[in-house]
């Protein structure tokens, strides 16, 4: 982990527990017929609509569905929960999902992952952009509903004569020393980041290798919530000249004459909205997995 730390001081203790409290009554997962989460932008959207397929599934005659949908706040949710979870009762029958990390423990995973208990219920006709981009779980466990591309704002104002970056790999170049910003957040007063884009990290860590993983992170002068991005890029307060963040955020700077979105060659990173089901329930949880596909 030694990578991550120089020169961005991120908090990887190992110590911490990255996954809430197991015992707090607040994050109990309480046998949900559907449990989910999505990014902000969809968060309020999605859950009325979750609400009004449950309400009409029930006038419809069916039997009354348990569900949640945890709006944020920076509190914890049953999404901590889930990997302390050890009993197929207490999982939920349906999973939403935009968390990077294993919603599974390995125990869990193997007792009942493994032997075919949970299915991702992916259509067959799948977009063949997935397909092409291998985003169909070829077991049959994980289903991908839609995905969140990354892609680069340029603050032209402050990248000034030097040649906007078009790909992942040109941002290891030195001539972007103090330039490049990816998200993270932490409260006001903190040294230690509460959240920071591991997604990103990762992927730039496979795509570059240690040692343009490295030249990265030294061209990083800070973190910054991916939703503040559009709205300081082409300011005076800009943080950097390249930001990297979601397509549908970077498309919202609103000072065009100043900033430009760019698609990586290496193509958007495809961070994965997706789903999971316990196949002996699909007949019960099918309003709510027909609405995510």
């Amino acid at each position: 982990m030694g990578l991550l730390t120089n020169p961005l001081t991120l908090g990887l203790d190992t110590s911490r527990n990255i996954f809430d409290d197991p015992s707090s009554a607040r994050t109990e997962t309480g046998g949900w017929d559907f449990l989910g989460s999505c990014p902000v932008p969809l968060r309020a959207r999605m859950r009325e609509d979750i609400a009004l397929i449950a309400q009409a599934h029930v006038a419809a005659g069916g039997a009354r569905l348990k569900w949640l949908m945890p709006m944020g706040q920076g509190g914890r949710t049953p999404m901590g929960r889930l990997r302390f979870i050890r009993e197929l009762e207490e999982f939920p029958k349906l999973l939403a999902s935009a968390e990077y990390g294993n919603a599974f423990n390995r125990a869990f995973h193997s007792a009942h992952v493994e032997r075919g208990t949970f299915a991702s219920l992916q259509p067959e006709s799948s977009a063949e952009v997935f397909v092409e981009a291998g985003l169909i779980d070829p077991l049959g466990w994980i289903g991908v509903y839609a995905v969140a591309p990354f892609v680069l704002l340029i603050d032209r104002e402050r990248l000034g004569s030097r040649p906007a970056p078009r790909s992942f790999a040109e941002l290891t170049d030195p001539i972007y020393r103090g330039e490049v910003v990816f998200s993270g957040w932490r409260r006001e007063g903190e040294s230690r980041w509460r959240s920071y884009n591991l997604f990103f990290l990762v992927a730039m860590l496979r795509l570059l290798g240690e040692t343009g993983f490295t030249a990265l992170l030294a061209n990083v002068p800070g973190l910054m919530h991916s939703a503040q991005m559009p709205r300081y890029a082409g300011t005076a307060a800009s943080l950097g000249a390249v930001y990297v963040l979601p397509w549908a955020l970077a498309d919202l700077c609103p000072r065009r004459d100043r900033s430009e979105v760019v698609w990586p060659r290496e193509g958007g990173l495809a961070f994965p909205l997706w789903m999971t089901a316990q196949a002996a329930h699909r007949e019960k949880i099918s309003p709510f997995a027909d609405y995510f596909f």
